[in-house]
């Protein structure tokens, strides 16, 4: 249940002050009662006068006060679907986002000016039906024709220069979109109003304008930026600008050429946008041309108003204390009275009892309690848990420190059910409170959340795992600093700490194998040293040094030429190439490192034969490592763990550098 105007409920307060006024004058009227009359002549003297009465009375009177208190408190209870006819004029919205608009020339800059004037026209046109494009090279219906406007500001709100891939601005193609998403609606009439700061002369306008004017489309343009321009800030590059081809730097410059050819065209007006905001009457004269259309109701919901219930209670308390007071004086107390004895008496009687357990279905409240949703977390039913915590929380009737019990309770649910983001979010909350034991639990329940929330990413996205394990760490810390004592909690602070720490040194080692990667050794040099010897070994030297493929009776030609470039033919097992220089020196040759290079001019010195190669492959397998050089923590091989890594950089990386790989339109990407 909720109150439309929950502060009217503080004048509750007025009826326990006038029960102790009451109090207070039957105390000084019975005082004056002693003093004015003898003992012995006061039955005589004072008839009429019942205690019990007086209060019953009083006490209907301040019910009645009550219930009105609540009813003009405006109680709501429950919800009931409406459907509204959406109907209004029909207005599409169009906004240029293309980066010439983050030019500076109208503050803060034109995209977010044509923002901010396109939010004031939305509200100007309260009960209109809006629509929402957005175009560059492209264009693109945001939001259809509706008369929700807040959703056409949150989708207002999400324009940016990047919303839109394709560089350039389009007109054309928008003309071509407005056309596509008003064919399948009933016929009518239509206004586009445009926002832009222009572009060059397209030869398909005139069709595309032929068209809005046959399905009765009126376009008003408003040029964004002025006639002298200035330069377009690069958003990638902060210092620099947007230069052309050529590498010159772009001046931006208001082109109202093809926007007024637009709004002449279609009967229309071209409009600048100046430091005035763009309100109603500025396209008033296109919207009295435009026609009301209605399409399918809209379903929406609201809640009951249940106010009738305590002001019809208070009307009852009202005219039952009217009744009493005129009745009769009565000399035996009446079954009310005694009812409400036996139901609040102190006294344990089994009359009372049996009163109590009648009334008590009368009293008992309906709907989930915190007690429900406590035993369901226990009892691992998390997904019932959260349910009846959201229930909870919902209600007005919790006090700061209950709610924030409340929405512990409902983090650690959606903790369980691997809802990490929304986990944090209620910790956080619960962090605002005052009490320092729930406080260390809140700091506490974000360390873990974040620990398994970085776990459960870590193939994915190891550097995203360190920083919320930081982050885990962090709050954990925090923990331990309001609960010292705790040895589970410090138990696993250690953990999140000793995981961290092999964590970047794995990323440190990976970085520096990728670091070395694709360096050539220096093997080449050394084995020319073969040209010393005798025969094949020496020119088998030279080859390495040079870097070419090569053959030689034992195949050792492409393997050695391929290890030289410090390249990894499937997968690397952390041996090979780039991990030679971390291998002890003793396993340096069955690396393919520096080893070789001197063993094969040593051969060549000692005039081995090429069919000698038997003892060298012995050395190299004596001395090799195994191929399976699985981390225990992470399970994967350096060269596994590598391919992951250059996986993510691609994905963080794509969006910068393929932003406007799309050829421009008219040869320009601004």
């Amino acid at each position: 249940m909720t109150f439309a105007h929950e502060h009217l409920l503080w004048f509750l307060l007025i009826i326990p002050a006038l029960v102790g006024l009451k109090l207070w004058v039957d105390a000084h009227g019975s005082q004056a009662e002693r003093l004015f009359t003898a003992a012995r002549l006061r039955p005589a003297l004072v008839i009429g006068r019942s205690l019990w009465r007086s209060w019953l009375i009083y006490a209907l009177y301040a019910l009645a006060m009550a219930c009105i208190i609540v009813a003009t408190a405006q109680p709501r209870w429950g919800e009931e679907r409406l459907e509204i006819p959406d109907k209004g004029r029909n207005v599409f919205i169009a906004i240029d986002t293309s980066r010439s608009m983050l030019a500076r020339d109208v503050p803060p800059d034109r995209l977010t000016r044509a923002r901010l004037a396109a939010h004031d026209l939305v509200i100007e046109l309260a009960g209109e039906r809006v629509g929402l494009l957005a175009f560059a090279g492209r264009a693109y219906l945001q939001a259809p024709l509706t008369t929700d406007h807040d959703a056409i500001i949150e989708s207002l709100l999400a324009f940016d220069h990047t919303i839109i891939e394709w560089g350039g601005s389009n007109i054309g193609d928008l003309l071509d979109v407005t056309l596509r998403a008003i064919k399948t609606l009933p016929k009518s009439n239509y206004a586009l109003v445009l926002f832009s700061d222009g572009g060059d002369a397209d030869a398909n306008l005139v069709s595309y304008i032929q068209r809005l004017t046959a399905a009765g489309v009126i376009v008003v343009t408003v040029g964004v930026g002025t006639e002298g321009g200035t330069l377009i800030p690069n958003p990638e590059i902060d210092g620099d600008y947007i230069r052309d081809e050529a590498g010159n730097v772009v001046r931006s410059r208001l082109e109202s050429g093809v926007l007024q050819q637009v709004a002449a065209a279609t009967g229309g007006r071209y409009l600048k946008l100046g430091s005035q905001p763009l309100n109603r009457n500025s396209i008033l004269p296109v919207l009295d041309r435009l026609t009301e259309q209605q399409s399918a109701n809209r379903q929406t919901s609201r809640p009951i108003e249940r106010f009738a219930w305590p002001l019809g209670l208070g009307i009852f308390f009202l005219m039952l204390a009217w009744i009493i007071s005129s009745l009769p004086r009565p000399s035996a107390r009446p079954v009310v009275l005694a009812l409400a004895v036996m139901t609040f008496a102190p006294s344990p009687s089994a009359q009372a009892l049996n009163v109590r357990e009648t009334l008590a279905p009368i009293f008992k409240t309906n709907g989930p309690t915190p007690e429900d949703a406590s035993e369901a977390l226990k009892s691992r039913d998390f997904a019932r848990a959260r349910d009846l915590y959201e229930k909870l929380l919902k209600q007005k009737g919790y006090g700061s420190a209950a709610r924030q019990e409340l929405l512990y309770g409902l983090a650690a649910a959606e903790h369980e059910l691997t809802n990490y983001d929304g986990s944090v979010k209620n910790f956080s909350e619960v962090l605002h409170t005052q009490d320092q034991s729930l406080r260390a639990r809140a700091h506490r329940g974000i360390g873990h959340t974040l620990y398994d929330q970085g776990a459960r990413g870590l193939q994915q996205q190891p550097k995203i795992t360190i920083q919320r394990w930081t982050d885990s760490l962090r709050h954990l810390d925090a923990a331990l600093e309001l609960d010292p004592e705790n040895a589970e909690l410090r138990e696993n602070r250690d953990h999140v700490a000793k995981m961290l720490d092999e964590l970047r040194k794995i990323m440190k080692q990976m970085e520096e194998q990728q670091g070395n990667k694709g360096q050539k050794g220096q093997k080449g040099q050394k084995g020319q040293q073969g040209q010393k010897g005798e025969g094949q070994e020496g020119e088998e030297g030279d080859e390495e040094g040079a870097g070419k493929q090569g053959s030689d009776p034992n195949g050792e030609g492409e393997k050695k030429e391929q290890e030289g470039k410090g390249e990894k033919k499937e997968t690397d097992d952390g041996i090979g190439g780039k991990d030679a220089k971390e291998l002890p020196e003793g396993r340096l040759q069955a690396a393919g490192g520096d080893k070789e290079g001197e063993k094969d001019g040593q051969q060549g010195k000692q005039g081995q034969k090429p069919g000698d190669g038997g003892d060298e492959k012995k050395q190299t397998a004596k001395g090799a490592l195994p191929t399976d050089q699985r981390n225990p923590r992470t399970g994967y091989t350096p060269g596994e763990a590598e391919g992951i890594i250059r996986q993510y950089m691609d994905e963080i990386t794509a969006p910068l550098t393929n932003r406007y790989h799309t050829p421009p339109v008219n040869k320009k990407d601004w």
